[in-house]
């Protein structure tokens, strides 16, 4: 397997990247291919899946079902018309962990740097597991030094490799959804801006000030189904949520999110999702797929949206 640290996205990385991309979920998986020459959407598709065959987690198996999986998927691959191996794709965001950390310097040295990094990473991970695999990004240097940490197992990388190597596919980038999010922003517009990204298991959080990112939340969450919780009563933790981290950035950051970008990654009852935000939130809401130029539908849009930003 293919160094972590090689593979997740930088900002994330200077390669250039492969024009297939996945994003597996516990709900859905999708994919696109896009032009060599435009880097527009030629094809796409949208699987959604029973509960249960993806179990996303940091520390375990990932893919309970994978013959079944295979079955799903292999019926949507040519749908993609792919031309070559290389693919890249969006690991859950319950599989990961990412951190923003500051400091007031760094050691030169990497092997230093990273000695650094990882003891910053092991307070947030007491139990770090022997196989995890970090890579880190310098995002921004002034007066301090902030650094986004981005933390996997080799084995939950491994296990997502090896299903897409079923398919002849080689992965060549791991990323983030919510990250990914970030390079569907004017940036030059958009400058401190908080990106609200739901999945139906989990609640991430980013925040961009001066258009460098400082910070970044996840909340898990067991899905509105799973436990009769209300889309309003759903939508209030989730404002809470979201005011919690604004006050948080306020206090230590000493900025103002000017900006709220919201994506809803449900496959059904997503407009009673957003509905609800919108009422119960005292700021305004803008939604990410109306950043989109692609000549997609507003749900493909809204779905393949972490897609767009992945290889885009």
């Amino acid at each position: 397997m293919a160094a972590f640290l090689e593979k997740i996205r930088k900002y994330f990385t200077q390669q250039p990247l492969p024009r297939t991309a996945f994003q597996l979920t516990s709900r859905y998986v999708s994919g696109i291919h896009v032009s060599a020459k435009d880097g527009r959407v030629t094809h796409h598709f949208i699987l959604p899946l029973e509960r249960g065959i993806i179990q996303p987690s940091f520390d375990k198996s990932n893919i309970k079902k994978p013959a079944l999986l295979e079955g799903r998927i292999k019926r949507e691959m040519g749908k993609l018309r792919i031309s070559n191996q290389k693919a890249a794709f969006l690991l859950p965001e319950l599989s990961l962990k990412a951190f923003v950390f500051s400091f007031n310097s760094l050691p030169a040295s990497r092997r230093d740097r990273e000695r650094v990094i990882r003891f910053r990473v092991k307070k947030q991970i007491p139990l770090l597991p022997d196989d995890a695999r970090f890579s880190f990004d310098v995002i921004r240097t002034n007066a301090m030094m902030k650094i986004l940490v981005a933390v996997a197992k080799s084995s939950v990388i491994k296990e997502y490799e090896d299903f897409f190597s079923r398919f002849n596919l080689r992965v060549r980038t791991v990323g983030v959804p919510t990250l990914s999010l970030q390079s569907l922003l004017n940036t030059q517009k958009e400058k401190d801006v908080l990106l609200i990204n739901i999945e139906e298991d989990s609640l991430s959080l980013v925040a961009a000030l001066n258009s460098e990112i400082a910070l970044y939340r996840l909340k898990p969450f067991l899905s509105g189904i799973q436990t009769n919780i209300s889309p309003d009563q759903m939508a209030e933790n989730i404002v809470k949520e979201v005011e919690n981290t604004v006050h948080f950035i306020e206090d230590k950051e000493e900025r103002k999110i000017q900006s709220f970008w919201l994506r809803v990654g449900f496959l059904d009852g997503e407009e009673e999702m957003i509905s609800s935000l919108q009422k119960k939130a005292s700021f305004p809401i803008t939604r990410i797929e109306s950043s989109l130029t692609e000549k997609l539908g507003l749900r493909e849009k809204k779905i393949l949206s972490p897609l767009i930003g992945q290889i885009q």
